[in-house]
């Protein structure tokens, strides 16, 4: 089966629903055997008897659901060109990447409505692009080590300047 569609008619068709109700199989019973609701096989019936035939019972919509909005083919390439090719300084943010939260705030605001962290990174899931978490890099190395002296010299010293200090109260 290709898709949830195909599958709900192969089910109707293969419970052979319409025929143990022409048999005159009661509709719990035939719901029973196929394992649905006995509603849904009445309205399966009264659709074959509407519609003269098998059309009554296919499904009128191409699949179930909520339609897409903020992953639709066209905005998922709008996406996929702001993420690689634009900067969020570009969109006066403060930030020299995108990160997933940021990119849910801007889209946000684009779009008109709420987009979740989850929802986009799910869509950045989908267009194949990684996200990796930046390294912390030192502007300059020299001046990490100088610091890192000057706080592990603190260190030994500020044990005797607080005991020095202690009135011993």
């Amino acid at each position: 089966m290709k898709s949830t569609r195909d599958k709900e008619e192969c089910r109707r068709a293969s419970a052979a629903a319409v025929k143990q109700k022409m048999e005159e199989v009661s509709y719990r019973i035939i719901a029973r055997n196929v394992g649905v609701n006995y509603r849904n096989v009445y309205d399966w019936i009264n659709n074959y008897r509407k519609y003269d035939g098998i059309d009554g019972i296919r499904n009128k919509r191409m699949n179930a659901g909520r339609r897409p909005v903020i992953s639709t083919d066209k905005n998922k390439e709008m996406i996929k060109d702001i993420v690689l090719n634009k900067s969020p300084k570009t969109f006066g943010y403060l930030k020299n990447t995108w990160s997933i939260r940021l990119l849910a705030t801007y889209l946000s605001s684009l779009l008109k409505m709420n987009v979740s962290p989850m929802q986009t990174w799910r869509i950045i899931q989908d267009l194949g692009i990684v996200y990796k978490q930046p390294k912390l890099e030192l502007e300059k190395a020299d001046d990490y080590e100088e610091k890192k002296n000057k706080v592990d010299r603190y260190k030994k010293v500020s044990s005797a300047l607080f005991k020095k200090d202690s009135t011993g109260l």
